[in-house]
């Protein structure tokens, strides 16, 4: 087998560390070499291209940096000699199909299968055999694990950037190099070419630039931050900003397309204060520091672009952003905290942003995307929010021109399709929804989106996105909505794609706020929850409870006012209803001795006596043919003059017909689909709700003696008591697991650290 056997068909084809032409000559005569390029030593370039001949000599150059092993763009990358040590960095060679790497003698052959054995090892290699090409021995490897495409690709040295300026012209491609071209066609060591281009053209010129092997980097960004060509998830610049400067790009004397003057100087002061922060030298009011080398001097380059156009002097980050604000280039909000963690100066700047009062209540907005529509009806979306406790105030759908300036604005101008096989389109429905119990994200969620003030949030993201995958395949998978992170941004994203509703909305959200307020004496709040809030009130003959119900939620004060005046003269546990107003009623206060059942250690079982009874108010409610739906011990209160009482009758179902066994009933069991108009959150298993409390199983709850459910309840207590040292081993497993992946983590990266400096040591004489 040869080598020529092992390289596809018009592969591209890249050799590192050649001393000879013996490789590149072999592949010439099996027709392989219209792809291919050679990287060696500078000391050698002379003589391997004597050694190829006139045909190939301008397909071999020197060999620049040690990073070109392991930064470049190929399909089949050829190790010679000492670097085949860039094995090591199997991590950085998941862009390349094949590997095939020279053996050697000595500590050095030594070193290579070490390295591969290590790749070998975790997956990261896979052995193909080996060939002989003219008497040098060869391994061949394949590399399973293929990355997607990134922003950071590479172009020919074969061609060179004048050769690349010739070959954009041709393509006819609506692009634009950003930055420092003032000496192109020369490109520093080191440095890149920073490319902005038009969404239609972006594909056309990635091809372009991968159509050889290349080590020449180029970072490519897409006007809208389309997947793959996207800056931290984001457009690169607001995308009507990025068109026009495309739009306006002028010729350099390179042959490059270069923003027009104005727009240089902008787009320039926008990478340096949104992308670079204090790391492009300009200090900052509220930081009082700035990276003392940084890799270009901005502050220089702006003021000699901001000189001829008569802009205002820069001095610092603040003064370029208050620049860019001026003319319309300052991104939107949700755009900057894109940025925000590569950047401390947006996470100070946000950090002092007033923002919007904090509320009992947040308002989120929702944005359903083009492809949701198509599987899951607007109604059904909002059902799924509304079960979460999203109080919607208003629905929109998009117009063509609010679609369009949506999608460009927010979501950083990225609407792509992500981690999922495919986009969920543009946004096209607007939904503004209040929660009035936001529950702060933990610390794993926080870390995640670290300006998520609502776990809730997410939640209600999950549940849509569920019932889309319930009515998708795996290959149809989307992201279906996309939400603001807090009510700042709320806001922002409502003036944004409906500015007309804005202050509609803002009084309809007031409204809502004002309806939950108590116009009367509180004594003390009992819960704040996502459909009501309990507070106990003043009343004329003593304290009363009064629940006060969100707006979009009074059909559930219906049903218990209604399941009270019902049930109240017909079971004793019942309360009365002692008067109502649009969204709130009252019941007698009950001097509750039951106390919490849920302690910090572990829930606390019902006495018997109490549970006992609790079961026959249940029984009752069951014969006269209701059902609960929502019952649990915590639904219970136990009056210290007037025994047990049940609250809380929002999900109060009454069967049309016979019901089923109370056993088998939505008092103890989950619900099924379609039986009541409304569900529970959460899990509603006898297991769950009930078994914590009761310690022992639902028949024996409902149809054991007295002594036969004691019985029950000391084996639980026995195997709750065993239990408790099990649940600290496994918060202590759970901890030990935690460190082990964070050390696991730690690992990996020093030892790709490592991996690199071993690979770049090849650079080096032995």
């Amino acid at each position: 087998m040869d080598l020529a056997s092992v390289v596809p068909p018009g592969a591209r084809v890249l050799e590192i560390g050649a001393t000879d032409g013996v490789l590149a000559r072999a592949l010439e005569r099996s027709g392989l070499t219209s792809r291919y390029l050679g990287l060696v030593p500078p000391e050698h370039l002379a003589a391997v291209r004597s050694d190829v001949g006139d045909d190939l000599a301008h397909r071999v150059h020197p060999l620049t940096s040690p990073d070109q092993a392991i930064r470049n763009s190929t399909d089949v990358l050829v190790l010679r000699g000492r670097w085949a040590r860039a094995l090591w960095a199997h991590r950085d060679l998941h862009h390349v199909g094949q590997v095939v790497v020279e053996r050697s003698t000595g500590a050095q052959d030594v070193e290579r299968r070490a390295a591969a054995l290590a790749g070998r090892t975790i997956g990261r290699l896979r052995d193909q055999g080996h060939v002989v090409c003219d008497g040098i021995r060869l391994d061949v490897y394949e590399v399973p694990q293929h990355r997607e495409p990134a922003p950071r690709t590479y172009f020919s040295p074969v061609w060179g950037p004048a050769g690349l300026a010739e070959r954009l012209k041709e393509a006819g491609l609506r692009y634009a190099v950003l930055r420092w071209f003032e000496t192109l066609p020369d490109i520093a060591p080191g440095e890149d070419l920073d490319v902005l281009v038009a969404d239609d053209d972006t594909d056309a010129l990635r091809a372009l630039l991968e159509s050889e092997p290349g080590v020449l980097p180029v970072d490519l960004y897409s006007a809208s931050g389309l997947d793959h060509s996207d800056f931290q998830g984001a457009a690169y610049y607001p995308p009507p900003l990025a068109t026009g400067l495309l739009d306006r790009a002028v010729v350099h004397t390179s042959g490059f397309l270069v923003p027009a003057p104005e727009d240089h100087l902008r787009s320039l002061a926008y990478h340096a204060v949104y992308h670079k922060g204090p790391s492009s030298g300009f200090p900052s009011v509220l930081l009082g520091r700035t990276d003392p080398d940084p890799e270009h001097d901005y502050p220089a380059e702006v003021a000699r672009l901001a000189a001829p156009l008569g802009a205002s002097t820069m001095r610092t980050l603040e003064d370029v952003d208050d620049y860019l604000a001026a003319v319309g280039w300052r991104p939107p909000l949700d755009a900057l905290r894109r940025f925000a963690p590569s950047n401390p100066w947006i996470e100070a700047a946000l950090g002092t942003s007033t923002g919007v009062p904090r509320e009992d209540s947040e308002l989120t907005v929702f944005l359903v995307r083009r492809r949701t529509l198509a599987t899951l009806p607007t109604a059904d979306v909002l059902d799924e929010l509304e079960h979460v406790g999203f109080d919607v105030v208003e629905v929109i759908e998009l117009d063509d021109e609010a679609r369009a300036r949506t999608a460009r604005s927010l979501r950083g101008g990225n609407w792509g399709q992500g981690p999922f096989p495919v986009s969920g389109g543009d946004p096209v429905v607007v939904v503004a929804a209040l929660h009035h119990d936001p529950d702060p994200p933990g610390p794993d969620l926080q870390g995640r989106y670290p300006h998520l003030t609502n776990a809730e949030v997410v939640v209600a993201k999950q549940r849509v996105r569920r019932a889309i995958e319930a009515r998708t395949d795996g290959d149809g998978a989307f992201n279906p909505i996309h939400s603001s992170d807090n009510e700042e941004e709320a806001w922002e994203y409502l003036e944004v794609a409906v500015p007309d509703a804005v202050e509609r909305i803002r009084a309809d959200v007031d409204e809502r706020r004002a309806e939950l307020r108590t116009d009367v004496s509180v004594l003390r709040t009992l819960s704040r929850g996502r459909r009501a809030r309990v507070e106990i009130v003043a009343g004329s003959d003593g304290p009363v409870v009064r629940k006060t119900f969100a707006r979009g939620f009074l059909r559930f004060m219906e049903r218990e006012v209604w399941a009270m005046r019902e049930l109240s003269g017909l079971v004793d546990a019942v309360p009365p209803v002692l008067d109502s107003g649009p969204n709130w009623f009252t019941c007698p206060f009950y001097d509750d001795v039951l106390g919490p059942l849920d302690t910090p250690r572990s829930p606390r079982l019902v006495p018997l006596p109490v549970l006992r009874q609790m079961v026959v108010v249940l029984r009752r409610l069951h014969e006269l043919g209701y059902d609960l739906v929502d019952a649990k011990p915590q639904n219970f209160v136990v009056d210290r003059a007037l025994g047990l009482r049940i609250v809380d009758f929002e999900f109060m179902y009454r069967y049309e017909g016979d019901p089923p066994p109370l056993e088998r009933s939505a008092t103890f069991v989950d619900v099924a689909p379609g039986f009541a108009p409304d569900r529970p959150v959460g899990d509603m298993s006898y297991d769950k709700r009930w078994l914590p409390y009761t310690g022992m199983p639902l028949a024996v709850l409902l149809d054991g003696s007295e002594q036969e459910q004691r019985s029950h309840r000391r084996r639980h207590r026995a195997r709750s008591l065993v239990g408790v040292p099990r649940v600290r081993a496994t918060g202590l497993a759970r901890r030990a697991y935690g460190a082990a992946r964070g050390a696991k983590g730690t690992i990996l990266w020093r030892y790709t650290l490592w991996a690199r400096w071993r690979a770049r040591s090849a650079g080096r004489s032995s």
